[in-house]
């Protein structure tokens, strides 16, 4: 023994294990345990106290070698090598010891065998009797671009509307029976003949807007193509078998019920335009979509142009209307517009071309459209043609200028004694310019203003975009129709065979026009604003 160890106690060595060797240990064994565990050994598994470091008995200053050792990185393992052995001896024991009690199964349920909540539902789902399956009605894809038809709740109609369609329809049953009743009695000898059949007919108007208002507005979507093909087929029947009236083909009926078709291809057209317009969608802005569009729209105007050009000129408009709102491009309407003008040009120069210079065919042409052509000419100088076409045009500048503020009184007209053939008809404004003055006249255009204006509020906040689009078509008939026969009595534009709405005289005219306001008080029934309160 070294002198310089003298009299210091003999340290003993110690077996040190680095830490991840000591968790890799720990580890195992622990695997180990739980292996006994499920194996069914009584062996208590390893506590966290059995790795920690134990005092040295060689520890004479007072101090443990686990406080000797802090902060190394290393730990006392003097009684973990027996322990293991003795675990690992007892272990391969019971291993070659034949068992006499089969192995205990691990806590918690068997998962080989059902619990008994489950024994219990197939108990009792055995007891009751099979289902039926449920049988699904298929519901047909959406064509592309159909929206879904769905309507707020109903509400009451629009009562502005309806005040100004009845007091307009009032006005015209007074006005028709001011201006017709000398006519009518010099041709019929019953000077009430014109006021009777007005009352008949806005009677049966007034079932027939009742009808549509209260129809299902869904079902207007459904009878739209069916609406055009009737149209066009009437129309096409007018042209074979039509009855001729005032040098015009343009009714269809038997014996005294008559009609003319024209007036039922106006709603045919906005109901059936607005559902291909709805339809199409996204791509009505595409060339190929209007040039669709416009064959749809064509068909009707120009079987209708044959014999009346009025009626034309409302239809092609409403379709013009329902286009441009639904969303086509302004440009395509611009390229149709310039050839239908360079078309109606040469139309109005071509019977002033002497027919010798003339093709046979355009000689026909000129012939058909003469009368038509000297309208306009008689526009631009109604005296130069005064004892023909411009006749009836310089009658109606005298009565429009006779009334003065007031008029001359109701029934106290002028004009009407002979002077303005048929003034209950197409020139009945100009007999209220006369007897009622430019007072009465402000007051009528009022109520078509009031009538137009609700009827533009109704399309913006129509419930879906189909129903939008057909009051654009209906309000824009009416519109047109007052525009154009209230120019026509003042020589703004060159006469036409345009009526004035629920004023001028007319059986199948008026019970239409009765009809399409229907459908648009049914539209106002469901509008937004209404449905908002």
């Amino acid at each position: 023994m070294d002198s310089r160890n003298a009299g210091q106690p003999v340290k003993r060595k110690k077996r040190y294990v680095r830490t991840k060797e000591l968790e890799r240990r720990r580890a195992m064994r622990e695997q180990e345990v739980r292996n006994q565990a499920a194996a069914g050994d009584n062996v208590r598994p390893l506590r966290p106290e059995d790795f920690q470091s134990r005092p040295s008995s060689g520890n004479m200053g007072g101090t443990t070698q686990r406080s000797r050792n802090e902060g190394t990185g290393r730990a006392y393992d003097s009684r973990y090598r027996p322990r293991y052995e003795q675990q690992s001896r007892l272990r391969r024991e019971e291993e070659s010891a034949p068992r006499s009690t089969p192995t205990r199964r691990p806590a918690g349920p068997d998962p080989s065998r059902p619990s008994q909540k489950a024994e219990r539902s197939a108990a009792t789902a055995a007891k009751r009797p099979p289902k039926k399956r449920k049988r699904y009605k298929r519901v047909p894809k959406e064509k592309a671009g159909a929206v879904a038809f769905t309507l707020p709740q109903r509400q009451e109609s629009d009562f502005t509307l309806i005040a100004s369609i009845i007091l307009l329809s009032f006005i015209g049953i007074v006005m028709v029976t001011s201006s017709s009743y000398y006519s009518a009695y010099n041709k019929f000898g019953d000077s009430f003949h014109f006021f009777r059949r007005q009352i008949m007919w806005l009677g049966i108007g007034v079932v027939a807007m009742v009808v549509a208002s209260k129809f299902p507005l869904a079902a207007f979507k459904k009878l739209a193509f069916p609406a055009y093909i009737l149209a066009n087929i009437c129309l096409v029947l007018v042209l074979l078998v039509g009855s001729e009236k005032n040098g015009s083909q343009r009714w269809l009926g038997v014996g005294s019920l008559s009609f003319q078709p024209a007036e039922l291809a106006k709603i045919a057209v906005a109901l059936y335009m607005a559902y291909l317009v709805e339809k199409h969608g996204e791509d009505i802005t595409s060339l190929k979509t209007f040039c669709k569009l416009l064959i749809v729209l064509m068909i009707p105007t120009i079987l209708v142009f044959i014999e009346n050009l009025s009626s034309a000129i409302i239809i092609a408009a409403m379709g013009v209307i329902i286009m441009f709102v639904g969303g086509v491009r302004l440009k395509h309407l611009f390229c149709i517009g310039i050839p239908i003008i360079a078309v109606g040009v040469f139309l109005v120069v071509l019977p002033k071309i002497p027919s010798d210079y003339l093709p046979e065919i355009l000689q026909k042409f000129s012939e058909a459209y003469a009368y038509r052509a000297g309208r306009v000419w008689a526009w631009m100088d109604p005296w130069a043609y005064a004892q023909n076409e411009g006749y009836q045009i310089i009658q109606s500048l005298y009565a429009v200028g006779s009334g003065g503020i007031f008029g001359v009184g109701l029934g106290q007209s002028i004009q009407k004694l002979g002077f303005i053939p048929e003034a209950h008809n197409d020139i009945i404004f100009s007999i209220i310019c006369e007897e009622l003055g430019l007072f009465g006249a402000g007051v009528v255009l009022l109520l078509f203003f009031l009538l137009i204006w609700h009827g533009i509020k109704i399309c913006i906040y129509a419930p879906n975009r189909f129903t939008s689009l057909v009051a654009a078509g209906l309000v824009g008939q009416v519109a047109i129709q007052v525009v154009l026969n209230v120019a026509v009595n003042t020589n703004t534009i060159p006469a036409t065979g345009i009526s004035l709405p629920f004023i001028s005289y007319g059986g199948s005219s008026l019970l239409f026009l009765m009809a399409s306001m229907g459908i648009l008080l049914n539209i106002s029934q469901y509008t937004r604003r209404n449905s908002a309160g």
